[in-house]
């Protein structure tokens, strides 16, 4: 499947590099800003021995990086070390029709403004033989944009998920727009091209196993951990079983729709307890008709 052609193709080559270069320096500055920069750093690349020096690196680059606008070896290092990544990456504007053509869905709500496609996506070594046993499917997961370096470099991780509702794993949904609602903005680096602030959603491929725990039903899900899975969930039980192959980038001129998280929050409490709440209604009523109580009510505004 090709992306649309330019007139230009050095032209457009450059320009998608310097826009994988921002990409990096952009959730990289995510992460040296969060709390958890420590750990999801890990493991520092050579040329530096704290995150506090990262960041001296990361803080003296300007776009684009110029490796004579700065006088340090660290310096020097830290711009060949982006280089390197962003070398495995390839970022474009979104286009919808390719997007819809790749992911298979009919439609998306909300677009965002950039993709980034992994030329060689970090999967175990069994992912290919398991996708041919298997098949797979395609899953979105929402994150903090702090996350989105770490996950880059070291896939995702289920244990170090936060939510549990459904039970432990790393949470996929086959709806984009579910996945959006969970994801978290974070600070771009100062200097970036692509937006001052970013939203990430990341595209998965999924063994279609019984390592991947489905929702099917439309209305009451499936049971998982003493709850109904929503039928647009997967919860992935084994790292081995998901890899991340595309990051859909919302910029900040895009302000995610409270709307859109409402109603997918108040979806999934409807799936997990309007069953208990008709079934309290349903007994209300049983008691109030037994007691002629009901009955009196009835007759007072007939």
């Amino acid at each position: 499947m090709q992306q649309p052609s330019s007139s230009n193709p050095q032209a457009t080559k450059d320009k998608d590099h310097d826009y994988a270069i921002d990409f990096i320096l952009s959730i990289l500055f995510a992460s040296l800003k969060s709390f958890k920069g420590e750990s999801l750093l890990k493991p520092l690349p050579n040329f530096v021995a704290s995150v506090e020096q990262l960041v001296n690196c990361h803080d003296q680059i300007r776009f684009p990086p110029i490796r004579s606008m700065v006088n340090s070896a660290e310096s020097l290092n830290f711009i060949d070390w982006i280089t390197l990544l962003a070398e495995k990456l390839e970022v474009k504007p979104f286009d919808k029709k390719f997007f819809l053509d790749l992911s298979g869905l009919s439609n998306v709500k909300q677009s965002p403004q950039f993709i980034v496609k992994l030329k060689n996506p970090r999967m175990s070594s069994k992912f290919e033989d398991l996708t041919e046993t298997h098949g797979n499917l395609i899953g979105f997961h929402g994150t903090h944009t702090e996350n989105v370096f770490s996950i880059l470099q070291n896939g995702l991780v289920g244990h170090l998920n936060t939510r549990a509702l459904y039970g432990s794993g790393t949470y996929l949904s086959s709806d984009i727009d579910v996945a959006l609602s969970f994801a978290r903005q974070g600070k771009s680096w100062p200097s970036s091209r692509i937006c001052r602030n970013m939203t990430c959603v990341l595209m998965c491929k999924v063994i279609n196993s019984d390592q991947v725990k489905q929702g099917k039903e439309k209305l009451s899900g499936i049971s998982f951990n003493n709850n109904p899975l929503p039928h647009n969930y997967y919860v992935v039980k084994n790292n081995d079983h998901v890899a991340v192959t595309h990051v859909l980038i919302y910029s900040s001129k895009q302000r995610i729709p409270s709307s859109l998280k409402a109603e997918s929050r108040l979806l999934v409490f409807i799936r997990c307890y309007g069953f208990v709440l008709l079934y309290g209604l349903v007994i209300v009523f049983i008691c109030l008709s037994s007691n002629g109580v009901l009955k009196k009510w009835i007759k007072k505004f007939m």
